[in-house]
């Protein structure tokens, strides 16, 4: 069924930078390190900022889609759009770790202190993450590429979400906010570390930051777009800045890590409106491209930072330099601020630039599938970054 209007078009470049911020901090957060600057609560606590990620989702999928869903819009164009933007990546992502699994079992069986093919990296794990199910089957880890389980989340929350638009489009709201109401209690009855899930309750956890990105699309425009001086503007990015820095860092895995979505809305709500002195420098080109780049960055960056670890254990030998150590059989970056601070920023060059080919070389491709297959129309194309990714850090 075709749509006699087409949805507006309009681009978040601020929150997509912020996207692209909120991947490097989880990158961080995933460098074991003793050091001080990784020793940071902000640091520390850096998972929290994939719910960032869910939440602005909701805005832009909600955007995107929401009416044309209601409208009409094809669920298996729709559904085929999603799969292509985040599965082909995923999918490279796990024959990669395969292929080193294989290796590893072939060359060095036993090397790392298990066996190849066995616990996060088993045969049926492998299996539940190729079809995006590692969330609901197996041990309660995040099996293969880690990042994954938030892939997972969200492609059964863009089910969900098109069969409300589909079948209860006028209760979008009120079921957004059961499912703010009702999941936070849940999640503190399931598990004890709260909002920080990515197996037990992780559909959950994607579909309350999701909810509230929904929430945010729907807000009334005379709220949202509301006029304020400038210097009200840039105090109010200023500020949530200060709330998303401060949040984090109190957080951490306390109760009061459910607030999440909460505080993400209000960040989402305040840079969607793009009219900040914070908003003007994530127009920059370095922000863009973090943003631009930010699926990417998510998806690759634990292989990358496992080899990367592997590679600095033999400079050590053989250098004699404090690169890392290891701490209850876990290896860990130096301690060392400086040398520190010089293998984080070699990391991030090399995630940088492996990231820009796998966008070029998988994601863009992958997109231009999903449109072929889905035979999206131009009036169709909205050309809206969205995440993950993201991540569900990922673009629409």
């Amino acid at each position: 069924m075709s749509l006699a209007i087409s949805a507006p078009r309009h681009r978040y470049v601020a929150l997509d930078s912020l996207r692209g911020i909120c991947a490097c901090m989880v990158i961080l957060y995933h460098i074991p390190s003793g050091s001080a600057f990784a020793q940071l609560p902000v640091i520390r606590h850096g998972g929290l900022f994939v719910d960032f990620f869910f939440v602005l989702s909701g805005l832009v999928i909600g955007s995107s889609y929401g009416q044309r869903l209601a409208d009409g819009y094809a669920l298996k164009r729709y559904m085929t759009l999603r799969f292509f933007r985040v599965y082909p990546l995923h999918l490279v992502m796990l024959l990669i770790y395969l292929a080193f699994e294989v290796g590893f079992a072939l060359l060095a069986p036993g090397g790392a202190g298990r066996r190849p093919f066995e616990g996060s990296y088993s045969l049926p794990s492998f299996i539940s993450a190729l079809f995006l199910v590692q969330i609901f089957f197996g041990r309660d880890a995040t099996p293969w590429n880690g990042p994954s389980w938030s892939n997972a989340a969200e492609f059964w929350t863009y089910l969900i979400f098109a069969g409300v638009m589909k079948l209860l489009p006028r209760l979008t709201v009120p079921l957004c906010i059961l499912v703010a109401l009702a999941v936070p209690p849940y999640l503190a009855v399931l598990t004890d570390r709260n909002i920080n899930v990515g197996h037990d309750g992780a559909l959950a956890r994607c579909l309350y930051g999701f909810a509230m990105g929904l929430l945010c699309w729907k807000l009334p425009a005379r709220l949202r777009e509301r006029s304020n001086a400038p210097w009200v503007d840039d105090a109010l990015e200023l500020a949530m800045v200060a709330l998303c820095v401060a949040f984090v860092w109190v957080a951490g895995v306390t109760r009061l890590s459910l607030a999440a979505p909460l505080v993400f809305f209000l960040v989402v709500v305040i840079f969607s409106r793009q009219r900040g002195i914070v908003s003007r420098l994530l127009g920059r080109a370095p922000f863009v491209m973090l943003g631009t780049l930010s699926y990417s960055i998510y998806m690759i960056h634990g292989f990358l930072l496992w080899r990367y670890l592997n590679v600095l254990s033999v400079g050590a030998r053989f250098t004699g330099l404090d690169l890392v150590r290891s701490v209850g059989g876990e290896t860990r970056l130096t301690s060392d601020p400086l040398l520190y601070g010089l293998l984080v920023a070699v990391f991030f060059a090399g995630v940088l630039v492996a990231a820009h080919l796998s966008c070029r070389l998988i994601e863009e491709p992958g997109r231009n599938l999903g449109k072929t297959l889905g035979a999206r129309r131009r009036d169709d194309d909205d050309g809206t970054p969205v995440m993950p990714a993201g991540v569900n850090l990922e673009s629409a």
